[in-house]
């Protein structure tokens, strides 16, 4: 019987190595770290791996914390891994590790998207004591960035650096305005009340042209999350001490009614759609807004450009529920699951993360505030800036960024009946505003609240 032979077209054999070499790709994306995480267990646990995210700053300024690291420990070796682009693409791919057993075995995390993670992360406790400290000199950690981080009665990441806001000010703005009024416009040196806040944006808006078209508007119209402080100055707040959602009442209605007077009513904030191609920071820049709330993070920038020198830094200001401001801190995270060995090697590296040498360094840089106490000094003496060291002080008034069990959907769904309340053509009201967020699926599913 003669033997029939089967021929494979070449364009099918092409096809099927490739779908081959795609699913191996796949295959090793989805385990391939953890292959090498387990594989590596018998080769002395020699090396680990560190994920961060930011800019390129950012990428240097920890490949130069990882390289000291390494001198000071023959052998060791500590991968750097970075996602480019914006911390939430940070976060995804954080989920999908997690997801696969693949986080890295230490790595960065924000307090936003903490309380997802906590349950992949080992306790840290220990890392907590007096071996914190040098020279026999324990270690202080801010005490609230040190809380951020507890959960469920435990210590899941420590705290590395974190940022605060504030009300910046262009004095370029300052001076065309009092020469468009005629008069001298003096800026507050210290504390300063709601009211006083808004009558220097009233007066910081000018129509100089008088075409009936604003050219410079008083303060930038922040997201929800930059508007806390002014929330918290009318004594509103987001949720209560059992972890319930809680913006509704007199005060929450007062808060969103001032944030819609900004926009809608004497209009000293651009709405959106008035400036579509503009961000906070240009416009801030550009001239076209006098004020906007930001972090320390900003400032180096501004220290860059030609409002050096020209701009101050002002306290954030008070109302009938006093004066606080959001502060939110990043914090580093050991992967729970890591063998004795591999443990104690990444307990050294957060180790070094927490040690003066890196804390100063931290500080020096001048984009976020360290969070070992003996290392803020040097924040406030790295710049000639008098306005450096007001976020130092701000400190005393800084408050927790709220910790939403659901915050990314949440906080988009905020965003969302905001961008309503300033609607230039019909806006809703501040009541049925808060009366939808109470009511909105995404509300809901992130704090178990019942109708």
């Amino acid at each position: 019987m003669p033997v029939r032979i089967r021929y494979i077209p070449a364009e099918k054999y092409i096809k099927i190595i490739l779908v081959g070499i795609v699913t191996l790709a796949v295959l090793y994306w989805l385990f391939g770290h953890a292959l090498a995480r387990y594989a590596g267990e018998e080769n002395h646990n020699s090396s680990i791996r560190f994920a961060h995210f930011g800019n390129f700053q950012d990428y240097e300024f920890w490949g130069e914390v990882i390289s000291t690291f390494q001198q000071r420990h023959a052998g060791v070796s500590v991968s750097q891994e970075y996602v480019v682009g914006k911390s939430g693409h940070y976060s995804t791919k954080l989920r999908q590790q997690a997801m696969t057993d693949t986080l890295p075995d230490v790595f960065l995390i924000q307090l936003g998207p903490f309380p997802q993670f906590a349950q992949d992360m080992e306790v840290v406790d220990d890392l907590l004591d007096d071996s914190l400290g040098e020279g026999g000199r324990p270690s202080r950690l801010d005490a609230t960035a040190v809380r951020a981080f507890q959960w469920n009665g435990s210590q899941r990441a420590m705290p590395i650096s974190g940022g605060n806001l504030l009300i910046y000010l262009n004095l370029d703005c300052l001076e065309r305005s009092a020469e468009y009024h005629q008069k001298t416009l003096s800026r507050p040196i210290g504390p300063w009340t709601i009211d006083e806040f808004y009558l220097l944006a009233k007066q910081l808006t000018c129509d100089f042209d008088d075409d009936g078209q604003v050219d410079q508007f008083g303060f930038w119209l922040p997201r929800w999350i930059y508007y806390l402080p002014f929330m918290w100055s009318f004594g509103a707040e987001t949720m209560d001490e059992h972890g319930q959602w809680q913006m509704h009442g007199t005060a929450s209605e007062q808060a969103m009614s001032f944030y819609q007077k900004l926009a809608v009513g004497d209009r000293v904030c651009p709405r959106m759609d008035e400036v579509p191609q503009l961000f906070q920071d240009t416009g801030f820049l550009t001239g076209r807004t006098a004020m906007c709330i930001n972090g320390p993070w900003f400032q180096p920038f501004l220290d860059q450009t030609r409002l050096a020198g020209r701009y101050v830094v002002l306290d954030i200001p008070s109302g009938l529920g006093g004066r606080a401001t959001r502060i939110t801190w990043d914090g580093v995270a050991i992967a729970a699951g890591l063998s004795p060995a591999r443990k104690r090697l990444a307990e050294q590296f957060v180790r070094h993360l927490l040690s003066i040498e890196v804390q100063s360094k931290i500080a020096r840089v001048g984009r976020a505030l360290p969070a070992r106490v003996e290392a803020l000094p040097m924040f406030s003496e790295s710049s000639s800036h008098p306005s450096r060291g007001r976020f130092v002080e701000a400190l005393s008034y800084s408050r927790l960024q709220p910790r939403w069990p659901g915050f990314s959907q949440a906080d988009r769904t905020v965003n969302k009946q905001l961008v309503k309340l300033i609607d230039s053509e019909n806006p809703i009201t501040p009541k049925e505003m808060l009366e939808t967020l109470k009511r909105s699926p995404a509300i809901l599913k992130a704090f178990e609240l019942r109708n």
